[in-house]
């Protein structure tokens, strides 16, 4: 065969070849978008062997896009996409961004959590045309976003570290608050550290802001400020900046843990919950009483710890605000009004009689209960906390439906979610934790059977 004839075999087989490769890769987009619709999360992985190619980018747009994708499912693909390197894939993201300037909720949670550096200036943009007092903000959601996604750049220079060190004050919404203490864990700048030490020992950042310090220094001198302050003078301009994660300081905290000799049990200890330490300037405790909880004598339990704890909560701070629904036969609110209530001694009485009134009956509402406290309670509740305890399954969905509840109220409000699980046992299997146990991990709070 001549030399040109075959040249031009050669390239039409080649071309086939890449004609025959897209249409592979665009059939198992559909594939893995299909599947999204239906929450299978782990076709997402499949993301992870595909060319991040401007057809990628646009099955992910379709995701993200889509309201009958849940929250979780968009966590876990920006945790995918993160990871793409430069090229088409992520342009074409860019590109979507600012050509949809107003784009929903979602969609800014997605490109707040993938550090795409075209979006740099558009979230920065998000912040400098706020106007008035932060403490004002009509939409603090946005703004939190905003900070989150700039939190994914060490090099941020000191007027977007000090722009956002002023959403720290403890008169912003607890969500700005929250990922704003979040976002200075990863500028490396002394201005973020100093800016942090002022609310170490606040009940609704104070974890955020330790975890932040440690991944920025790789130092645990805990709340002590004085060793903090006396560490800032040693470095001098010289701080050897560390790049840990927050897995890393859960890693110190159980190494620390373990050096520790074990705590007294704190079951009897009035100021706190099943022997979790109360910790909280909002706090919303939401209570199964369905009517498995007669079994054991667990509804008194339930009110025998919920009247300690009010009993302690009148030596707090009257600034301490909380609420406190139950869900069983119905879902009832301690102050129906307005849900989240100052701890005074009026709302004090309130809630010690609306705790003797429970009665155990009914089935598991769980996405009834989440629900409420998602649209009715936490929008204008400014909770950091909640308690969420149950003794069974939910009756009104499935698991997944009341992780993804869950989640949702987590990524969009920052709220931390301690679970207390009654009757269940220990598991043996670690790779399959409980429903109570995957709510706690996944929205930042602690997981406890009470013995």
């Amino acid at each position: 065969m001549p030399r040109v004839l075959h040249l031009c075999a050669v390239t039409v087989a080649l071309l086939a070849a890449g004609v025959n490769a897209a249409d592979e890769t665009e059939a198992q987009l559909k594939t893995i978008v299909r599947a999204a619709r239906i929450g299978n999360q782990e076709a997402l992985t499949l993301l992870k062997d595909l060319p991040a190619a401007k057809l990628t980018g646009d099955a992910v747009l379709s995701i993200v896009s889509d309201k009958k994708v849940g929250t979780g499912m968009k966590l876990r693909l920006a945790e995918i996409v993160t990871a793409w390197p430069a090229g088409e894939g992520r342009k074409a993201l860019a590109d979507w961004l600012v050509k949809h300037p107003s784009c929903d909720d979602d969609a800014l949670m997605f490109f707040a959590g993938i550090g795409l550096l075209e979006a740099r200036t558009f979230f920065w943009n998000m912040l400098t045309q706020v106007k008035g007092p932060l403490a004002a903000v009509r939409d603090p959601e946005h703004v939190a976003l905003a900070a989150k996604a700039l939190g994914a750049f060490p090099d941020n220079p000191e007027v977007v570290v000090t722009r956002i060190a002023t959403m720290l004050d403890p008169a912003c919404a607890h969500v700005m608050r929250a990922c704003a203490a979040e976002a200075l864990g990863s500028m490396q700048n002394l201005k973020a550290v100093e800016a942090l030490l002022p609310h170490l020992g606040d009940d609704a950042i104070d974890d955020i802001a330790l975890c932040a310090l440690y991944r920025l220094t790789g130092q645990g001198f805990a709340t002590d400020v004085d060793k903090w302050k006396a560490w800032l003078i040693e470095q001098g301009a010289n701080v050897a900046w560390k790049k840990l994660t927050k897995t890393d300081y859960t890693n110190y905290l159980k190494t620390q843990k373990l050096l520790k000799p074990l705590d007294d049990p704190a079951m009897n200890n009035m100021g706190s919950f099943y022997g979790m330490e109360f910790k909280a300037k909002g706090a919303l405790f939401i209570l199964d009483v369905s009517g498995s909880m007669t079994q054991d004598d667990r509804i008194g339990r339930l009110k025998a710890q919920m009247s300690n704890l009010l009993t302690a909560m009148q030596n707090m701070s009257d600034k301490l605000r909380y609420g406190i629904i139950t869900f069983g036969a119905n879902i009832d609110s301690c102050f129906p009004a307005r849900g989240i209530e100052t701890n005074t001694e009026k709302n004090h009485k309130q809630a010690v009689r609306f705790i003797e009134r429970i009665q155990a009956d009914g089935g598991t509402p769980m996405c009834e209960a989440l629900t409420h406290a998602l649209t009715k309670m936490l929008p204008d509740g400014n909770i950091d906390a909640i308690y969420f305890l149950s003794d069974g399954q939910p009756s009104d969905g499935t698991p997944q439906y009341v992780l993804e509840l869950a989640a949702r109220i987590h990524t969009k409000f920052q709220t931390r979610i301690h679970t207390i699980s009654i009757g269940e046992l220990p598991s043996i299997d670690l790779e399959k934790p409980s429903l109570l146990n995957q709510i706690a991990t996944t929205c930042g709070g602690t997981f406890t059977i009470p013995p």
